[in-house]
């Protein structure tokens, strides 16, 4: 989703609609009003206006230390950076225990009595399911003062966690503070503020799902702007280099930074393609971009993905890697169409030789279902799903987005045959939109944001899916 595009391929209505409020981007900075819809590359279908995007976060605790000498061990769950073997010694610090499901850091050699190095902050996930919000927008919502309470005053980590949410998707943009950028006043979303935001996640114990969007603002259906900086390449093997030296640099920044993802979406929404569009200073398309990795050209698209995937291998081969697009469902019901072109995607990407792991799809009633009928959206969400799941049985699957039908989506996902629903992620739920429909699960006064009853579903999943979680 976005706050304000001019359309998408599924046709999506009410462009303008920030996560902060009509007119309004979700980080501060100004959105435009939906204009014309775009003509999405993979469907063919003309849209009508806008639709938003997302991003996410968090990890657990850093691994306790030891005091026997023996080797650091390298083990992990699935979060944390690979630790490296420490040094046996007579008297030398172990290496530290996995942190909540990380990998512990290896044992340091040192004097006798040292202690060895703290395992790297990781998701606490023995988890096989992941009930997740995109909470990007707090950060600034909080520089502004506000509070979150669901009775109770609670840094929001801890509140989501109490009531069953077990991991956080952030966005993050090239360059928000660019001509066509996202915040051009104080760069939310940057690599610096997904640091600082994401180390918060990963002290919570919570996963981290990070969401690159490979552009200065919204990346969505209807456009995937070219980084301003990237503009001037002429070759996909110049744009590709671009995309894995910058995919590659804000891994290790962040992994040094103590905000290490647990999985990596190389794009959004990318159902037409990426890095396709130069875009005006609202970050709405202005025309196509010298080379690009539209959908139409998947030799292209496919260098451009691989390109991310191996810049976050080259740092962390364990940080899973998921592809995204907006086809969860039909809009009005199911027709097949959605499933049509998700296999076709998925199949295209393998042939291409792109590693990835999980699948996401966009589930938002409004745009992939049917909005006069939750009955007729269920039905669809699950046709969809259960169609990728029996034609790819070993990818996994996510809600990449979604919002309102909490139980609904989340159920579909749960119910897929040998786990491969993965989980899902409620977009921007602190905040009231088009999106979501009066279905957010805070209501704000001022700067006090207290907790709607709809908060209450995630009790309820939270007991129905414990085994899981």
């Amino acid at each position: 989703m976005n706050s304000g595009d001019s359309g998408d391929s599924a046709g999506n209505p009410g462009g303008n609609v920030s996560a902060g409020g009509a007119s309004t981007s979700v980080a501060g900075a100004s959105s435009t009003s939906g204009g014309a819809g775009q003509t999405s590359s993979a469907s063919g279908s003309t849209s009508s206006a806008g639709q938003t995007s997302g991003g996410s976060a968090a990890g657990g605790a850093s691994g306790a230390s030891s005091s026997a000498g023996n080797a650091g061990s390298a083990g992990r769950a699935s979060g944390g950076t690979t630790g490296a073997a420490g040094s046996t010694q007579t008297t030398g610090g172990n290496g530290g225990a996995p942190g909540g499901g990380g990998q512990a850091a290896g044992g340091a050699s040192g004097a006798a009595g040292s202690t060895g190095s703290a395992g790297s902050a990781g998701a606490a996930s023995s988890a096989t399911y992941f009930i997740g919000a995109d909470i990007t927008s707090v950060q600034a919502a909080e520089a502004r003062g506000a509070t979150y309470s669901d009775g109770t005053k609670k840094d929001i980590f801890q509140l989501l966690k109490d009531h069953g949410f077990n991991y956080i998707r952030l966005r993050t943009f090239v360059d928000p503070k660019a001509a066509d950028g996202y915040d051009q006043t104080n760069g939310y979303a940057d690599l610096a503020h997904t640091i600082t935001f994401g180390k918060r996640i990963k002290a919570a114990g919570l996963g981290f799902l990070l969401d690159f969007h490979y552009s200065d603002n919204w990346a969505d259906p209807g456009k995937q702007c070219v980084p301003i900086a990237w503009q001037g390449y002429t070759t996909i093997a110049q744009l590709a280099t671009a995309v894995h030296d910058y995919t590659k640099d804000a891994i290790t920044q962040l992994i040094a930074g103590g905000a290490r993802p647990d999985m990596v979406q190389i794009g959004n929404e990318i159902t037409p393609g990426m890095l396709i569009n130069v875009c005006d200073s609202g970050g709405q398309p202005t025309g196509n971009n010298q080379v690009t990795g539209s959908i139409s050209n998947w030799t292209n698209l496919g260098t451009l993905l691989k390109a991310g995937v191996q810049g976050v291998k080259d740092v962390d081969t364990g940080i899973k890697i998921m592809l995204h697009i907006d086809r969860g469902g039909d809009k009005g019901g199911y027709t097949g169409g959605a499933l049509n072109t998700s296999e076709s995607f998925i199949t295209n990407a393998q042939k291409q030789g792109v590693a990835f792991d999980v699948f996401g799809e966009s589930c938002y009633q409004a745009y992939q279902g049917d909005p006069n009928s939750t009955t007729n959206t269920k039905t669809d969400w699950t046709d969809t799903f259960t169609g990728l799941t029996t034609k790819f049985p070993n990818l996994k699957f996510v809600a990449a987005e979604y919002g309102p039908m909490q139980r609904e989506i989340n159920d579909v996902l749960f119910g897929l045959s040998n786990q491969q629903g993965l989980g899902t992620f409620n977009w921007e739920p602190t905040e009231q939109g088009a999106w979501n429909t009066g279905h957010s699960l805070f209501t704000a006064a001022g700067n006090t944001n207290t907790a709607t009853a709809d908060l209450a579903l995630y009790d309820a999943m939270k007991t129905a899916y414990a085994g899981r979680l």
